[in-house]
């Protein structure tokens, strides 16, 4: 029973991590137009996810990446709730998955007659347009699936789409459809980024997405977006009876809509696959495959949908595009998290549409594995990736391997390898300028030094500008230069420097938690801020004096001693005590020792309804109790609160005490 319960718990942790990762994912894909990894990658991690699911047989809550489309919609635009959702398509890599996918149909059909319509799929994004009296009263995204960003104005300016559509049209009609940037398109203004000394777009893809999403229509306008129309929402009823006829229809409409084939069985989608295969790179946009509807629509009403997709379409996707170059250089580049990965420099080719001469080797170790030398011939792959991968290698370079690098290449501090870790990091994180940027953002932050005023576009225009290159320049600023820049009025400047004088004392562990140190968030930095009382005493300690703290165990101590141990952030904590900022060590008040949780080590878990569960950690640490994010042997006490989950269940197991949110209101009014 034992070894079962483990093994459901390893499936609950990484089923979790999964979320957490394709949540995070969603959001830089449909939100901030900035994916993190290719489609395949992520297509990849979503298909695990839902593997697990069912093999774990538990409830899958609403929220699971497996059961919503996109992402919600951000605060920038105002939101627009869809007349009906705009779901997603299931995806398919193999043929034996394009035959199940028949085969499901065939049983849920029974005998009734059906075809298949076969689309090409554009890579671009989902919109949703409303049309009323024939009229467009607005454009959204697709969003979470249910509520988008309105981004009417700047979707008038795409030419393909008509503002009225002439005939006899429902009273109110959402009509669907992809907005995309063709491969000319793309080309210009990514020239015109390279004449403005701007960052050029990684794909059209990328591209698209970020012309919509424009506050100024004017740059939407100048960007020459596309549209093809593929569907119907509410209202489509009254249109036409299969997906065919409604292409046709919204032809009529004029709506431009993309070449069709038909097919009986999976043997003639696989066929057409392959000839769409071959011909792919003769567009004038870029596809990523095809889909492949039931075009039937009372056979689609009989076949429904599952939580994110409909059972009567699926997209076949292409594999990523593989093309041999060969190895001109290695080197090695600091991400804006510190980790320092080695990328290829190639002998320019055309990757999908696109000519590339970098290529991410992901960590040193891939260089062994790969056998990575200058010269060699190799495989590279590009499947919507900021930068592409280098896949393999076909043909040994005649070079030495690469030398890992021991000292940052930007900022010379030491480079360290956690153990069990692949990636290599930089340890300068205060003042390496790869990392600045969010480094300065971390440490203004709420939490942090909570410096109001100073947002991420204001951080990175003090970099850009030389203005800031560490922390510490934060309170050194050149305040004359400030009042000269663009709405960077009077007011502004003084509310600013107000809340960067009144942030100069903040509470010791505030202090440590804006220091950025890798693994030591709010709870550490308050267990290290209690045990130590000074800057100056937890910079001079050791390994073991760390590790005797609750929760600080070899990996979180050498995190920590790394850091203090590097010459750059010592430097610049100095120069931050310099510029009069002064931690302050933090009074503990004296509780009564009778409370039945002085002493007592405690974790919340769950919802809390009656207080926020900040709040409510701080009143219990008044009363002497130790506040932990995790649920171990040494735990007195766990709060559970509505939805509590794994840590109520490891609580179980481990036979620790549980109390509910009732009784922890009776304990506070106690104290």
């Amino acid at each position: 029973m034992g070894r079962k319960q483990a093994s459901s718990d390893l499936l609950r942790r990484r089923i979790q991590e999964l979320r957490n990762a394709l949540k995070k994912h969603n959001y830089h894909y449909y939100v901030l137009d900035r994916p993190l990894i290719s489609d395949a990658a992520y297509d990849a991690m979503l298909r695990e996810l839902q593997l697990l699911e069912q093999q774990l047989g538990e409830p899958v809550p609403a929220d699971s990446p497996t059961q919503t489309v996109g992402a919600p919609p951000s605060t920038t635009f105002q939101a627009r709730r869809h007349g009906l959702p705009l779901l997603s398509l299931a995806n398919a890599f193999t043929d034996d998955e394009i035959i199940d996918f028949d085969r499901r149909v065939r049983e849920i059909l029974d005998g009734m007659p059906f075809r298949y319509l076969v689309e090409p799929k554009v890579d671009g994004l989902a919109l949703n347009l409303r049309y009323e009296q024939g009229e467009l009263v607005y454009a959204a995204t697709r969003g979470d699936g249910r509520v988008g960003e309105d981004v009417s104005d700047n979707v008038r300016t795409i030419a393909d789409i008509p503002w009225t559509l002439a005939g006899d049209v429902p009273d109110v009609l959402e009509v669907r459809g992809e907005v995309y940037m063709s491969h000319a398109a793309f080309s210009e203004l990514n020239a015109s980024q390279q004449r403005c000394h701007e960052k050029p777009f990684a794909n059209p893809r990328n591209a698209a997405a970020g012309s919509l999403r424009q506050l100024d229509a004017k740059v939407t306008a100048a960007r020459r977006l596309n549209f093809f129309a593929y569907g119907v929402g509410l209202g489509g009823d009254a249109l036409a009876d299969s997906q065919s006829a409604l292409l046709q229809r919204l032809a009529a409409l004029g709506f431009p809509v993309q070449q069709t084939e038909t097919a009986d069985d999976a043997d003639a989608l696989l066929r057409i696959y392959a000839a769409w295969q071959q011909r792919r790179g003769q567009l004038a946009y870029d596809i990523d495959g095809l889909v492949y509807k039931v075009d039937d629509f009372a056979a689609q009403q009989r076949l429904g949908s599952v939580a994110r997709s409909p059972r009567w379409a699926i997209a076949h996707k292409f594999p990523a595009e593989e093309v041999v170059t060969r190895i001109r250089d290695v080197i090695w580049q600091v991400g804006r998290t510190g980790v320092i990965t080695p990328v290829a420099v190639l002998e320019p080719v055309h990757v999908g549409g696109v000519q590339v001469s970098r290529a991410t080797l992901h960590n040193p170790d891939e260089l062994v594995r790969k056998e990575i030398r200058t010269g060699a011939q190799v495989v590279v792959r590009r499947a919507g990736d900021v930068i592409p991968e280098v896949v393999r290698t076909i043909k040994a370079g005649t070079g030495s391997m690469p030398a890992v690098p021991t000292c940052c290449p930007v900022c010379a501090a030491h480079v360290v390898r956690e153990e069990g870790e692949v990636a290599i990091r930089c340890s300068g994180g205060l003042s390496c300028a790869a990392q600045l940027k969010e480094s300065l953002k971390h440490f203004v932050s709420r939490n942090a030094m909570d410096v109001e005023g100073l947002g991420s576009k204001l951080i990175a225009r003090l970099v850009d500008e030389r203005l800031v290159a560490s922390v510490a320049d934060l309170y050194a600023l050149d305040w004359s230069r400030l009042q000269q820049w663009e709405g960077m009025g009077e007011k502004k400047v003084a509310n600013l420097r107000q809340a960067l004088e009144q942030s100069k004392r903040p509470a010791l562990s505030r202090f440590i938690y804006a220091l950025g140190i890798r693994h030591v968030g709010e709870v550490t930095a308050r267990t290290l801020a209690g045990a130590f009382g000074t800057l100056e005493a937890l910079m001079a300690a050791d390994a073991q004096q760390l590790q005797e703290l609750e929760g600080i165990g070899p990996e979180v101590a050498a995190s920590i001693q790394d850091f203090f141990s590097e010459a750059h952030n010592r430097q610049t904590i100095q120069a931050l005590l310099a510029n009069g900022v002064q931690p302050q060590a933090e009074e503990v008040a004296a509780t009564p020792s009778d409370h039945p949780l002085a002493g007592k080590t405690i974790v919340l878990t769950g919802t809390l309804e009656q207080m926020p569960r900040a709040q409510a950690q701080a009143r219990l640490r008044a009363l002497g109790a130790h506040v932990t994010s995790s649920v171990s042997a040494r735990t007195d006490l766990v709060i559970a609160g509505a939805k509590a989950g794994s840590k109520l269940r490891k609580a179980e197991e481990l036979g620790i005490a549980v109390a509910d949110e009732a009784q922890l209101m009776a304990w506070l009014e106690q104290g």
